[in-house]
């Protein structure tokens, strides 16, 4: 597993500021629903997020189109290396159990924190990866995806969600509880 990152921004060495800049418009408007609950296949405030629709609607909300599940949004944007310090604000972070395949979606915020829509935390929140439940996590990464809004990173986005249209919705996440 990879260790849990310190208090930086992210982004490794090649992350740098325009990255952080880019990301930041999609950080605040996810921020905007913390507290809606979670709802598995929800995709809406109004009504409630899992964990692929709310970052499918953060991301509309910034004009980037995305795949509905957390499967094919890790075919969207730009693969990054599977580590923590390849992490950018703004990018997502894919989870898996061993094994299995991808079942949830998070934005990396920075700071060795992610921002989703958690069925074990009952909905939109942040979590620390230094936690007992940020562990958890931090364990199970197993994809790094940079979307943006510029050419081929869309156009990948839209050709997985066109290949699998009739994927399964995600699970609700297994992590323990907050305390």
């Amino acid at each position: 597993p990879a260790p849990a990152p310190g208090g930086s921004t992210g982004g490794g060495s090649t992350g740098g500021s325009t990255t952080r800049a880019r990301a930041a418009p999609v950080l605040r408007t996810a921020d905007r629903y913390l507290g809606v609950p979670y709802r598995w296949g929800g995709t809406s405030p109004r009504t409630g997020f899992d964990c692929s629709g709310f970052v499918q609607y953060a991301y509309a909300r910034e004009g980037v189109e995305l795949p509905r599940t957390s499967r094919q949004q890790a075919a969207a944007g730009a693969r990054r290396p599977t580590r923590w310090d390849a992490a950018a604000p703004g990018d997502l972070v894919m989870f898996a159990e061993p094994g299995e395949a991808i079942s949830h979606v998070a934005f990396y915020a920075g700071g060795g924190r992610i921002l989703h829509s958690s069925a074990s935390g009952g909905g939109v929140r942040y979590d620390d990866l230094g936690t007992r439940r940020g562990r958890w996590y931090r364990e199970r990464l197993v994809a790094v995806r940079r979307v943006s809004n510029r050419g081929p990173t869309v156009a990948r986005g839209l050709l997985a969600r066109l290949g699998l249209a009739n994927a399964p919705l995600d699970p609700p996440d297994l992590a323990p509880a907050p305390r």
